[in-house]
């Protein structure tokens, strides 16, 4: 089948189906896409783009008072700064946020008013970059118009009392094809950009407008829901998504009729938060970590996903101290910790920063963005062709924006971010996978874990328990499987027999005590109850399973309240908090309460030793140990025969938070890192390696290898170091 057939009858369903089955026309779609490429059938894209490691980006948002813009514009000189900086692409403005353009050629676009007579930015900065081999990524974002505000407000997003949204117009009505589609082949058709990049595809708010009222009538019989409450609401929600697949497959399908294999992306979607299968239209993969946001952090918990999903991917961070246009300036120390999580797991560098009106950047900030792409540049022998090495897989489903009982835009990752810096700070090899990557990589992992999933697919539950019972070790919290694939709950979860509990209820409270009796599980743990900050339910094991955590209830006053904010431990509840099930020669652990989100949003760190033990004894020698601190984070990639352990340093890696002073929970940037030195690194390896080196630089690494293990000796790692082993 061609691939505008395909995509065509894809978008005909898509407006006909619930999520579910969106999601399952786009495993289609990307299980096709390997065999429509062999024959012919379907353009490859993004060749040049999975090899472009080092990228800017700068946004161009210009008001239509904007005094003075493009005053400064000279193409030349901004092609030269941009390629002192060893920048292999840039961004360049295609339609910014308050929906002008800056290039003459074509009448779809709205031209920014004040833009001098005859200057075509676009054109010139294409033709100036492409004469120094720097690729042009077209910037797009869906979503604001000035123009268009006034001259077709019916084409704004309506909230339930039929008042705009702040979020400007509905992508899902008139505006698409009227203006959007028309628009980008009118870009695509005229200028020789690389790449398109497109901001604000996906679902952010419920729309009423006419459009939106009448085509959800048409599909389910009945008015759009006002309150994420109404029973109605999560079938809503799944229409909606589904009108945004369409839209990007519909953006896609547009701008490939006039340049076939033009790598396409879109800001966020198929990711963490927006989970989904991304088509094989889709090229690459993006998100901008807002500046606010941990971004060492966030950066090494998307990268942990995407590279799973076998596309070129960007977790782009930004220059910007705390928020995008704050104009200051992060030192380059920063912006290569940054950087170092995403290098460490296979991805690409695109750093952020927006210009003045008058088109220009300091030099001080070209010069800071200049030493992280040397930075990157050091590194890339690194990054191509390397792959993720299976160890602790984490599942991350495509439903999970429905899960939890709460359909919503966005997925709740507090289990997932908790989950994250859990297995980061014990030194544990991990990644998210949804579950096609978890069917594929199964055979290959030491470890499943699932935090509070809720809907498992049975097949996906037999896979798990047959991988179990010939070795594998699964750790599920919470009502992980117990809900079906519409989100009813199942009388008895696909899981129960595998974990060997039967769920009667949960604990009335939002918390509870963890006492641990396991000697060897509570190793490295204060020896007392643990208050957990997270939901907890009740459960009987079955014959046979091993009660290694008891769950006590919290203390209560005479009058049924808390002893203070929180109350002190509690009788024993008569069920247990963490379960052991020998299966085979594998282990099914299923912990009570949902630890990782209480991990994540309280901080109670004995979770983490708890779950280390219970997993390392299960899952025996590791693949890799590290001797270093906990804020030394580890990553295995294979490439071709060598196996490369990456380090990278979180120091200094802080929130900034001063109510007094009225600052928000946002991240402080580090001026200065405190190096890590004397970092040991074992290493299984079933022979004796060949070359043991460290990197960046080649240098022949001081290592021995006895017993099965490689063991090698880095004397510091101030940001980043790799051993590769081959």
């Amino acid at each position: 089948m061609k691939e505008g057939a395909f995509a065509a009858q894809y978008i005909r369903m898509c407006d006909e189906l619930t999520r579910r089955d969106v999601i399952k026309i786009a495993g289609a779609v990307a299980a096709a896409a390997p065999l429509m490429q062999a024959s012919g059938e379907l353009s490859t894209t993004g060749g040049w783009y999975a090899r472009s490691y080092r990228k800017l980006f700068f946004d161009y948002h210009s008001h239509s008072t904007s005094a003075g813009l493009a005053s400064a514009f000279d193409a030349e000189r901004w092609a030269r700064q941009v390629q002192e900086t060893n920048a292999q692409a840039v961004s360049v403005t295609a339609k910014c946020g308050r929906g002008w353009s800056y290039y003459r050629k074509g009448h779809v676009r709205h031209v920014h008013p004040l833009l001098p007579e005859g200057l075509d930015m676009l054109g010139e900065q294409v033709h100036a970059l492409h004469r120094r081999g720097i690729r042009t990524i077209g910037y797009y974002e869906t979503f604001q118009s000035e123009r268009l505000r006034r001259e077709q407000p019916d084409w704004l997003m309506l909230d339930e009392q039929g008042a705009p949204r702040r979020q400007g117009f509905c992508l899902i009505g008139p505006l698409a094809q009227e203006h959007l589609l028309p628009h980008v082949a009118e870009i695509v058709s005229n200028y020789e950009v690389d790449a398109m990049f497109f901001d604000g595809t996906y679902a952010k708010a419920a729309c009423y407008c006419p459009t939106c009222r009448r085509r959800f009538r048409e599909f389910a019989g009945a008015e759009i829901p006002k309150a994420q409450t109404d029973l109605l609401w999560p079938k809503y929600l799944n229409w909606y998504l589904a009108q945004f697949e369409q839209l990007r497959q519909r953006i896609g399908d547009t701008i490939h009729k006039t340049r076939p294999g033009l790598p396409v992306s879109y800001n966020w979607a198929y990711s963490m938060r927006l989970p989904g299968i991304p088509p094989a239209q889709v090229s690459n993969l993006v998100g901008d970590v807002a500046p606010a946001d941990d971004q060492v952090f966030s950066d090494s918990y998307h990268a942990r996903f995407w590279s799973t999903l076998g596309k070129p991917f960007d977790v782009m961070n930004s220059a910007f101290l705390q928020w995008w246009g704050d104009w200051g300036c992060k030192p380059a120390v920063a912006m290569q910790q940054e950087i170092a999580p995403i290098v460490a797991n296979g991805g690409l560098t695109w750093i952020g920063y927006q210009m003045t009106p008058s088109f220009e950047v300091p030099a001080a900030v070209m010069e800071q963005m200049g030493k992280a792409m040397a930075f990157v540049k050091e590194r890339e022998q690194l990054l191509e062709n390397a792959v993720p090495v299976p160890n602790i897989a984490i599942l991350h489903t495509t439903r999970a924006q429905m899960a939890r009982g709460k359909a919503a835009f966005q997925a709740d990752e507090g289990p997932t971010r908790g989950a994250h810096r859990l297995f980061l700070e014990t030194g544990m090899p991990h990644h998210f996978v949804n579950e096609q990557t978890l069917a594929a990589w199964l055979k290959d992992c030491r470890a499943v874990v699932l935090p509070d999933v809720r809907y498992v697919p049975p097949p996906l539950a037999a896979a798990m328990e047959e991988w179990v019972r010939g070795g594998g070790v699964l750790l599920a919290t919470y009502r992980s499987g117990t809900e079906d694939d519409d989100g009813r709950s199942l009388s008895s979860g696909v899981l129960a027999d595998l974990l060997g509990v039967r769920i009667e209820r949960d604990y009335e409270r939002p918390e509870a005590y963890i006492e641990v009796t396991d000697r060897q599980v509570k190793q490295g743990a204060l020896d007392m109850p643990h208050l957990i900050h997270a939901p907890f339910a009740f459960a009987l094991p079955s014959t046979g399973v091993e009660i290694v955590a008891r769950l006590r209830k919290c203390y209560l006053r005479s009058d049924g309240t808390y002893y203070l904010r929180f109350s002190p431990t509690g009788e024993d509840s008569g069920y247990p908090a963490i379960t052991r099930r020998r299966v085979g020669k594998g282990t099914a652990i299923w912990i009570a309460g949902e630890v990782f989100r209480g991990l994540q949003t309280h901080g109670q760190w004995c979770v983490k030793p708890i779950v280390a033990n219970l997993l390392k004894a299960a899952m025996g020698a590791p693949l890799v140990r590290v001797e270093a601190p906990a804020w030394l984070e580890i990553t295995l990639m294979r490439q071709g025969r060598r196996t490369i352990v990456h380090l990278v340093n979180h120091h200094g890696n802080r929130a900034l938070l001063d109510r007094h002073a009225g600052t928000d929970a946002n991240n402080l940037y580090p001026e200065q890192i405190l190096p890590v030195p004397h970092v040991t690194v074992h290493l299984a390896r079933a022979a004796r390696p060949a070359k043991v080196t460290l990197e960046p630089g080649a240098q022949e690494a001081h290592w021995t290898y006895a017993d099965g293990f490689v063991r090698v000796v880095v004397p510091e790692v101030h940001i980043h170091r790799a051993v590769t082993v081959s």
